[in-house]
């Protein structure tokens, strides 16, 4: 079931918090023995410099621009290359950054995209927004987002070696797991199968309380099927080096109750699938997975799962 990963591509905008994906890019991209290349989109003159300044002389300036882009990501590509990691390769793009980001990403089969999600044009309490929010509701390839910490040096990345997948019971909400497993410590790893039961409450009449009872039995029986469910995926992905623990939790937030549940697993990684044709518009785990993605503290693996209608 683990997914072979032979390409990374890492977007850069030139931010400092753009490069904080980079080290995690490289520590997978050395594991995986996969090729990594770094892109950017050209920033074009803007439209009121033409206005002010005149067709001619944006034209004379866009050159310039263009040779700092490519000498951003030579000296980006450099200091990869003191750090051991060969062979990095570098592509200018020119075009609507989403596009030809994802474009690129699919035409050449890259098997993982590593983005730090607050970059230029983010928000600044969330993890998706402007340029991020729209480059993964478009990417059709794993997306492995970092969320970068303050400042501007960037911090060492390590192999994960404890990744939480949730999983809602699907086969499609499955596909996660093997590009979770590529990136784990082969040697040793654990892995967290959690599923999140939300409580059924006792049918009423219109017109009663919200509040209304639980109904027990049902609950039960669903928290059973789960339990049952987890542990079959258990035995398909086990090995001597892979630590399997499965997790049934009952609770009425389910996205609430995957965040607790990485924190007190203490998973280095949160993994999920999303479905349909743009991503994040409507995901396995529903809304719930775009909660999770907003609240995370640590890095979140998406896996795409094929539209097939």
């Amino acid at each position: 079931m683990v997914t072979m990963i032979k390409s990374i591509l890492v977007p850069l905008d030139g931010s400092a918090f753009s490069e904080q994906a980079l080290p995690w890019a490289a520590c997978l991209s050395k594991v995986a023995g996969a090729h990594l290349e770094l892109v950017r989109v050209h920033d074009p003159v803007p439209p009121w410099t033409i206005a002010t300044e005149g067709a001619v002389a944006a034209t004379a300036v866009d050159p310039s621009i263009r040779d700092a882009e490519e000498q951003y990501m030579a000296n980006c590509a450099a200091r990869l290359e003191e750090g051991g990691f060969t062979g990095v390769t570098r592509q200018l793009l020119d075009g609507d950054v989403v596009e030809q980001i994802a474009s690129h990403a699919e035409d050449n089969a890259f098997g993982l995209v590593v983005l730090a999600t607050h970059g230029r044009g983010a928000l600044s309490r969330l993890w998706l927004g402007s340029v991020s929010d729209a480059l993964v509701r478009r990417l059709t390839v794993p997306v492995l987002l970092i969320r970068p910490t303050e400042g501007t040096a960037i911090p060492p990345a390590e192999q994960f070696r404890k990744v939480l997948v949730a999983l809602d019971g699907s086969t499609e909400s499955e596909s996660a797991i093997g590009p979770a497993l590529a990136l784990v410590d082969p040697k040793q790893c654990e892995v967290v199968l959690l599923r999140v039961v939300p409580p059924v409450p006792i049918a009423g009449e219109a017109g009663m309380g919200s509040a209304l009872p639980l109904d027990d039995t049902l609950t039960d029986s669903l928290t059973a099927q789960a339990e049952a469910y987890l542990a079959s995926v258990a035995a398909r992905i086990r090995s001597p080096a892979i630590k399997i623990v499965t997790r049934v939790v009952v609770e009425p937030g389910v996205a609430q109750a995957i965040l607790h549940e990485a924190t007190l697993a203490d998973a280095e990684l949160l993994a999920l699938a999303t479905h349909g044709a743009r991503g994040l518009r409507r995901m396995v785990l529903g809304s719930v997975a775009d909660k999770v993605l907003r609240g995370a503290d640590r890095p979140v693996l998406l896996t795409r799962v094929p539209d097939r209608r």
